[in-house]
């Protein structure tokens, strides 16, 4: 099992591992109990998985407080939503408007789409309908995600941990430990060295940040109230973007509202934000939340991996016993499964992406593992202010 995370610059940020006989209510019940108990505490952090029946009925046990709301919201992965619709009903432009209706902003464009949908199936349509939408939905999120859809980010580390799978559990964790030391020395170098440049903001916000601003140029403002700095802005015809422009949005700095919802789900102001900033001399980049800070990226890898104990100083233990292998466990006749299945949600025209985490690649951040199998010092006192977490079992049939 895998829990993950991303860092304030967007890239992959592993949280805990432990390794389970099998996908259970009890063992996911432990496993998020230890998450919840030595990596964060936080309200309202946000989890990330599929549909999965262990994890299903973990959340539905209102006698597990700390999974419950307002402590832990737990959101759908809507690459398996997609999935699961298409397998039922095989139909490519059914999935397609589902990916459209959950990755929509705005209500009224959710609506739009999935009005859509019942024309197309309408039993599909019922399905949808009886997920609650603020599971699924981004415009329905309250900004929890962060804009984070699906589990992907999770594939990364089962690719980089693909040649441990097979070891011994000792000579795994170790593998795993001295993986998770490289990339978090090396994250913890580069943030070291953003800082020393005087960056404030890492490279992702920073991206999201000049393309709206760019955009903003070309928007109308009207102020309505200097007291409540309440702003309406005008965004001219633009036949070359999905909408084609030609809208009316309000804007509050006060508040930190637009009606167009990107600031409230990406936490990064959007164009007709800016454009009330560059309008009335105001500082734009004030407003983007802290945890895509080069401090917070920082923080993050800032704890020191210690030193393994040598061999010679382990404690002996009190008693010994022999212990015999469980008979359930023997290894199936056949080629092991080292990868996850794929499915046809897999089907890109494109070219696949090599992922940072992949040998070759580029580096990318860990956490440290304690004898719990859990990150613990070093995620907590490198907590960023994103509170989204990934679920998945490393032995993958399911990407959780």
């Amino acid at each position: 099992m895998i829990a993950m995370a991303t860092d304030a610059n967007n890239k992959i940020y592993p949280l805990a591992f432990a390794v389970v006989e099998s996908e259970s209510t009890e063992t996911w019940g432990w496993f998020l109990a230890c998450i919840r108990r030595y990596v964060t505490g936080r309200r309202h952090l946000c989890i990330i998985s599929d549909r999965h029946p262990g994890i299903q009925a973990i959340f539905r046990d209102t006698n597990r407080d700390f999974l419950q709301p307002p402590m832990t919201e737990h959101h759908y992965c809507l690459r398996h939503l997609c999935s699961n619709v298409n397998t039922r009903w095989k139909n490519e432009t059914l999935k397609n408007l589902v990916w459209r209706a959950a990755s929509a902003m705005q209500e009224r464009k959710f609506n739009a789409t999935f009005n859509l949908i019942e024309n197309v199936n309408r039993d599909a349509y019922q399905y949808l309908k009886d997920v609650p939408k603020e599971k699924w939905a981004l415009t329905f999120d309250k900004g929890y995600r962060y804009g984070a859809m699906t589990t992907n980010v999770s594939e990364c580390f089962n690719g980089v941990l693909k040649g441990a799978r097979s070891l011994p559990i000792t000579a795994m964790v170790k593998y795993t430990w001295f993986k998770l030391n490289s990339y978090f020395d090396d994250r913890r170098n580069k943030s070291i060295d953003k800082l020393n440049s005087g960056k404030k903001w890492c490279q992702y916000a920073l991206d999201i940040f000049m393309r709206n601003k760019a955009k903003a140029e070309h928007h109308r403002v009207t102020r309505l109230s200097a007291q409540q700095q309440a702003y309406q802005v005008d965004t001219p015809h633009n036949p070359g973007t999905t909408g084609h422009g030609d809208h009316t949005h309000a804007v509050n700095l006060l508040q930190r509202t637009c009606t167009c919802q990107k600031w409230k789900l990406y936490k990064i102001p959007c164009s007709h934000v800016i454009a009330v900033c560059i309008r009335y001399r105001h500082d734009a980049e004030q407003y983007i939340d802290p945890c895509y800070s080069v401090d917070a990226l920082f923080r993050s890898y800032a704890p020191v991996f210690p030193a393994l104990k040598d061999r010679l100083s382990w404690p002996d233990p009190d008693e010994t016993r022999k212990v015999l292998p469980n008979p359930r466990l023997i290894r199936e006749k056949g080629r092991p499964v080292s990868t996850r299945i794929r499915n046809e949600m897999d089907e890109s025209g494109g070219r696949p992406r090599t992922t940072p985490w992949k040998e070759g690649g580029e580096r990318c951040n860990a956490g440290c593992v304690t004898k719990r199998g859990i990150t613990e010092e070093h995620a907590l006192s490198g907590t960023r202010y994103r509170r989204v977490v990934v679920l998945q079992t490393r032995y993958a049939k399911f990407e959780l």
